[in-house]
């Protein structure tokens, strides 16, 4: 009977402060000025662009899972970069004010800081989209929303991306159709690495080849057969035996620990697509050995700077050749990391971005473009 009662304390415990930690932000009495001015993280360069930076901070938005993919590569390198920096992390502050406080606080952010640019990257429709339309129609600040998942949600964001200045996307048929509906306000980007974080620290390479990323669809299958053919493979992310998400700092280890990088994109059937693994692991000194693709040929030379393969039998064949080839290995991976020093670095990206709204004399001529 007791440790009934007190289980059912324990619950009802939890149960208000779950109430109370869902409600106090939306009957938070301060104005919104107030909160702006709070709750917002602030990196102020005087003389430097100014860009309001809205993203998740937590992986899906659930701060028992991490710092999100953007944080590490998107927030971190625009800070790094150097740019006055203001960052909107809307899933934290909708959460907690819910979506129309969170919407007002981020208008009050926009005419408080005035940012050149304002750079969202897109994961929920949760912006009053009468916001949007007011920043990009009315202000001087130039709207960019990066679009990471395209070649999945082109039509099921349509009405959230039109009502920006600038679309940035890293699928190129998602590019090409926007082109042809006469929608000319859009930029084919790519993803990058962030050498700030993934870098080479020196470990001692004790994997041969290792996989990092989710089991699902065709990956269980490739893997199986790849340890057939003689290859030790180690895999590490949820799904293969364990469903806890690999902390950053073990995953930028993993890497460092690895003499190859393997990568596979093609899963549940749909087109390949370059990803950030093709550039994190080849920056953390591993040499990549990735599908076979006419895009990953715009990054990289294969057999000068990376590997690639057709098939799993083909995958093999490399894994080992390279695997009893150390000398060329290494040749390799030095050319492929000074690739992605060069080329297809987040700073790099950015710049790109930017360089590419400067093109435009004004609002005027963004909005004719």
């Amino acid at each position: 009977m007791k440790r009934f009662v007190k289980r059912l304390k324990d619950i009802t415990k939890r149960t208000i402060n779950l109430l109370l930690n869902r409600t106090s932000g939306i009957l938070d009495i301060r104005s919104v000025e107030t909160i702006m001015d709070e709750e917002l993280e602030k990196h102020l360069q005087p003389g430097k662009k100014t860009i309001l930076y809205i993203a998740k901070r937590y992986d899906y938005g659930k701060k028992d899972w991490g710092l999100s993919f953007e944080h590490y590569n998107f927030y971190n390198a625009l800070l790094r970069a150097g740019y006055s920096l203001v960052y909107f992390d809307y899933d934290r502050i909708k959460q907690k004010y819910g979506n129309k406080k969170m919407s007002q606080i981020l208008r009050e952010a926009v005419f408080y800081y005035h940012p050149e640019i304002l750079l969202y990257l897109h994961t929920n429709d949760w912006v009053d989209h009468s916001l949007w339309k007011e920043i990009s129609n009315e202000l001087p600040t130039k709207t960019v929303i990066f679009l990471l998942d395209d070649n999945m949600q082109y039509e099921n964001t349509r009405s959230i991306w039109e009502l920006f200045n600038l679309v940035v996307t890293t699928d190129k048929n998602g590019y090409e159709k926007r082109k042809k509906e006469g929608f000319n306000k859009v930029f084919l980007s790519q993803y990058a690495c962030n050498p700030f974080i993934y870098k080479n620290l020196n470990l001692p390479r004790i994997y041969d080849v290792t996989f990092i990323g989710r089991c699902y669809g065709e990956r269980r299958e490739f893997v199986n057969k790849l340890k057939e053919k003689g290859i030790d493979i180690k895999t590490f992310g949820q799904g293969w035996g364990s469903d806890k998400r690999i902390l950053q700092s073990d995953l930028i280890k993993i890497y460092n620990q690895s003499k190859i990088s393997l990568n596979m994109s093609l899963s549940y059937g749909y087109i390949y697509t370059v990803k950030g693994r093709d550039f994190e692991g080849p920056a953390c000194g591993a040499l990549l050995v990735t599908m076979d693709s006419e895009d990953i040929k715009k990054y990289f030379i294969p057999g000068k700077e990376i590997i690639t393969y057709k098939d799993v039998d083909d995958a093999a064949k490399k894994i080992k050749y390279y695997l009893e080839h150390e000398k060329e290995r290494k040749i390799i991976i030095d050319n492929g990391y000074n690739r992605i020093l060069k080329d297809h670095t987040y700073e790099r990206r950015f710049n790109e971005i930017f360089n590419f709204l400067d093109q435009m004399d004004d609002k005027k001529n963004l909005k004719n473009f």
